[in-house]
């Protein structure tokens, strides 16, 4: 079973880089690095995300924790183009936030039920700066 999540997330990541030569937005690289995001990891003082420089992860380095995600019963997870670092195309996994706005209530989880893994590319001031990162990521 384990091999069905493990092919989920090298087909993610197909799909995302798929849609993306789809409307001409070819990446440099394609040497995927991942990164996990939550509502916690923004940094109000500079608007970037912080990261440090070891937590960029392979594929395959991720694809258990990919499989945890999908396993935890969350309505939704974005694979999210940022851009490239170095010679790196780094991939988002953005997490819906612990509680639900404007009343802070607890998100309610559904293990058991399907994950929707949804997709976009990067934004346009990435895009501007010939796919940096530098606009929305720091790495440390």
């Amino acid at each position: 079973m384990e091999n069905d999540h493990t092919s989920s997330l090298s087909s993610h990541i197909d799909r995302l880089i798929q849609f993306l030569v789809s409307v001409g937005l070819q990446p440099p690289s394609q040497n995927v690095r991942i990164i996990e995001v939550d509502d916690k990891r923004m940094n109000i003082e500079d608007r970037t995300l912080h990261v440090c420089r070891k937590e960029p992860r392979t594929p395959l380095e991720y694809e258990n924790r990919f499989d945890e995600l999908l396993r935890t019963g969350y309505s939704w997870l974005n694979l999210s183009c940022y851009g490239v670092y170095k010679d790196l195309l780094i991939v988002a996994v953005e997490i819906p936030s612990a509680t639900v706005p404007p009343e802070g209530k607890p998100r309610t989880l559904h293990p058991g039920y399907a994950t929707s893994v949804n997709i976009s590319g990067p934004n346009n001031g990435v895009l501007a700066h010939q796919w940096s990162t530098d606009f929305i990521l720091t790495i440390e």
